[in-house]
């Protein structure tokens, strides 16, 4: 065992000076070519997706010379890039700072402000590089689209009038003149907003049983992702009777962090002392979008009522032109059964993130409601299928609902029929 153990230690040993070989000879590579034909080698990583390898040479040369700028600019886009704006800021505020004139440098700032959702900041850096730049058309253009984007509409189209008339030819003006038109395909792009909804849950074997709850709430945009509170009101009827005199209550919060470029996450508790909703419901689930339109996640549900239920869940996704397919599985162990049911969803969106219409298929043994009443039938077949349309009309609002049909199986061996709606509006602002 002693010799076995040594021949580790050697080989770990070797790894890691095998490791600071292959570093060091990269940065003799480095040394060995001048500034320009590294900067076009970051610039084409940068092209092909590889942001390590740019952002690295791009520092090296900034070691090599803190006065070229242009590497200085390409690191703060890469950083922009992974959502790290503080340190974009810093790179580019350094640049400006020695040249406060300075094109590129200039553009990128007024980029990272659209990107992390400071719109009005956006504009304001717009106006900046524009009295260095006055009239320049790309200056001009993300300054109506920062001004779009905050639903200062007056202002957007005054800007864009403007440089219609200087430069009538101009391409890309008449475009955002057109999403005035279509305010809706700005709705998803980081605004706050207020939301109220409905949710109905119906069946009538072996008695019948409404469940009916609202729900109000704010959500708010921040550089790091969306945060959302909730209160939830909920009564269940039997016959007619309600389980409670008074609206029972659940408090929830809801946030989609964004971890990197290509993954973000689920983060989601509620709590509730009423026999209506479960005393304690959360949910983890971690989101990578992949090469090709592909994307995948997994994750866990948890649910807390007289006793825990603990529910492991996965999807895999597909997004083919304008259309977005995806499969997903719910899986619960307890004692010595193991339920499941599998969903495949399509969407066809419309002009944003947020217009669609799709349908869903289901079958398993529990619903993907998972923070509604789980018994004995969790083990018991379902059969579902729905139709669900988001669609935004005005300028700030959106609506959302679905429809699904189950065919139940409520003890073994007897089914029903069970009805699902929903129903949200959203205010953006």
């Amino acid at each position: 065992m002693r010799r076995f153990d040594q021949s580790i230690f050697f080989f770990v040993v070797a790894f890691f000076l095998a490791g600071t070989c292959i570093h060091a000879r990269q940065e003799i590579q480095y040394d060995r070519f001048p500034d320009d034909s590294l900067f076009i080698r970051a610039l084409n990583s940068a092209h092909d997706g590889d942001h390590k390898e740019a952002l690295k040479i791009s520092l090296f040369l900034l070691q090599r010379n803190e006065f070229y700028y242009d590497a200085s600019v390409l690191a703060g886009r890469i950083y922009a890039w992974e959502k790290q704006y503080d340190s974009a800021r810093i790179y580019l505020i350094n640049v400006t700072d020695a040249l406060p004139d300075y094109h590129d440098a200039l553009s990128a700032l007024i980029d990272i402000e659209l990107w992390a959702g400071n719109y009005l900041q956006a504009a304001g850096n717009a106006a900046n590089a524009l009295n260095y730049h006055p009239g320049d058309e790309v200056f001009m253009l993300k300054k109506a689209e920062a001004y779009l984007l905050h639903g200062s509409r007056e202002e957007a189209v005054e800007i864009l009038e403007y440089l219609l008339e200087i430069n009538p030819d101009n391409q890309e003006a008449p475009e955002l003149m057109d999403n005035l038109n279509e305010p809706e395909l700005y709705y998803y792009r980081d605004n706050n907003y207020l939301l109220a909804g409905y949710y109905g849950d119906f069946f009538q074997d072996p008695y019948s049983r409404h469940f009916h709850m609202g729900t109000a709430g704010y959500s708010h945009h921040n550089p790091w992702g969306s945060l959302t509170g909730k209160v939830n009101f909920a009564n269940v009827y039997f016959d007619g009777t309600g389980l409670t005199k008074y609206p029972s209550l659940q408090y929830e919060v809801e946030s989609y962090p964004i971890i990197s470029s290509d993954s973000y996450s689920l983060l989601n508790y509620a709590y509730s002392q009423s026999m209506v909703f479960p005393e304690h419901r959360a949910a983890f689930e971690y989101f990578r979008a992949l090469p090709l339109g592909y994307e995948a996640s997994l994750g866990l549900r948890f649910l807390y009522w007289d006793d825990s239920y603990l529910f492991y869940t996965g999807s895999a996704g597909k997004y083919y032109e304008n259309m977005w397919f995806s499969l997903r599985t719910y899986i619960l162990p307890n004692d010595d059964q193991v339920s499941s049911s599998w969903y495949f969803n399509a969407r066809k969106y419309f002009n944003s993130a947020d217009e669609y219409a799709g349908i869903i298929f289901g079958y398993g043994f529990l619903p993907d409601e998972t923070f509604l009443d789980p018994d004995e039938r969790i083990f018991l077949n379902t059969a579902s299928i729905g139709a669900e349309l988001s669609k935004g009309f005005s300028l700030n609002y959106l609506m959302r609902g679905s429809l699904r049909y189950e065919y139940e199986e409520f003890i073994e061996g007897s089914y029903r029929n069970r009805w699902r709606i929903n129903l949200g509006l959203r205010y953006f602002f």
